[in-house]
């Protein structure tokens, strides 16, 4: 099983690949295996958030802006799940779906959802937000932290703005650039609390996270609002800026991309630019589920099924990443990375197998002390 990638670059490998692969059946993510074991040891909420943890949610929603003509987040049952077809194997089961039916093929990784609606620029936005709590664990002392997290959805998802010319007409050719692949509802930050205070802000951009020390890598707005940009076509998130910015982006961080990712020095073959301009704010509505739910545990595919690799619908957005990287407190420390190229290229040679997409879970001791250090939290 190959790990479903977003957004791929101009890499003819891959392109080859995905022609060779074109009579392929197309498994979905949730299979990998390590799933099952996470969500044992880390059960989803069957319950709504109760009243304190809705206030908690409300307290610190973000502010969202994109550019003019962009397009925005929509409802994920009233406007994505509405428009479309639901499938098992093929069969029809209904060109009329609703959540029931969503959540009656829940488990079933033969499911697929097509969407046969269109893009939509300006349509009324809602935004998923719920609790999750995890604990640290670093040279026999632990450290909890909650996690407020927030995710948008898109119809589709494009690849990154900023490719050039010549990698833009290649692609053209193959697919389309603002619907590579259809539903994006990865799209999320976590506002990280630790003793009821901000600690940090994680983005969720690309087949990684980004993490930020409140204090130290950005400020706490007064109102508690953290401000992002969605990035065109992409619809990754970046912190606000009204001013057109580039920021480098890649597949997945490893030790080959890192300076790139740092610096914006030595881009490789597989990576771009995402380009945001945060001209307006985005009016959305805070929604809650149950953990449980279709929109986070689909386990077949949410969009349709396409040839080329990154292109098939994905299952529900707790697949959001490797299983070795699954519990949240893992991607808190996982996604900071303040030292220098040479020692984040070192330490991301040390987690991660780019030749098998796996986790050295000993390696992320390295992370976990960078981000307890500069947290203030290790004597």
């Amino acid at each position: 099983m190959t790990m479903r990638l977003r957004h791929l670059r101009l890499l003819p490998t891959l392109l080859l690949l995905g022609f060779l692969c074109a009579g392929c059946a197309s498994e979905s993510f949730a299979l990998r295996p390590g799933f099952t074991e996470y969500f044992n040891q880390y059960p989803p909420e069957q319950q709504q958030p109760d009243k304190s943890a809705q206030a908690l949610l409300q307290k610190y929603r973000p502010r969202i802006y994109k550019a003019q003509g962009q397009q925005g987040p929509v409802d994920f049952y009233r406007q994505y799940i509405s428009s479309g077809i639901l499938e098992v194997q093929g069969k029809r089961l209904s060109t009329d779906v609703t959540a029931q039916q969503l959540n009656q093929y829940r488990d079933n990784p033969d499911a697929m959802f097509q969407y046969t609606g269109k893009s939509m620029v300006d349509a009324d936005a809602t935004v998923y937000a719920r609790i999750d709590t995890d604990t640290l664990t670093y040279q026999g002392k632990s450290f909890d932290f909650q996690f407020l997290t927030y995710n948008l959805v898109f119809p589709t998802s494009g690849l990154i703005e900023g490719m050039g010319l010549l990698s833009s007409v290649g692609l053209e050719i193959i697919g389309n650039l603002t619907d590579w692949h259809q539903l994006d509802h990865y799209v999320g930050l976590s506002v990280v609390l630790m003793e009821q205070r901000p600690l940090a802000l994680m983005l969720q951009q690309h087949n990684y996270q980004t993490t930020y020390l409140f204090g130290t890598d950005l400020q706490l707005p007064d109102d508690n609002r953290v401000a992002v940009d969605i990035a065109m076509r992409s619809n990754e998130l970046y912190l606000h800026s009204e001013a057109e910015q580039r920021h480098p982006a890649v597949s997945f961080v490893s030790a080959k991309n890192l300076e790139f990712i740092k610096t914006g020095r030595n881009k490789p073959v597989m990576a771009g630019y995402d380009i945001t301009r945060g001209e307006y704010e985005i009016d959305y509505t805070l929604q809650t589920l149950p953990q449980t739910d279709a929109f986070y545990q689909f386990k077949g595919h949410l969009g349709k099924l396409r040839l080329l690799p990154g292109r098939d619908g994905p299952p529900g957005a707790d697949y959001v990443t490797l299983p070795g990287l699954m519990p949240r407190a893992i991607r808190l420390v996982s996604g900071y990375r303040p030292g220098s190229v040479e020692r984040e290229s070192a330490k991301s040679r040390a987690m991660f197998n780019e030749e098998t997409f796996s986790i050295n879970i000993e390696a992320l001791d390295a992370f976990k002390q960078d981000f307890l250090e500069a947290a203030g939290l290790l004597p």
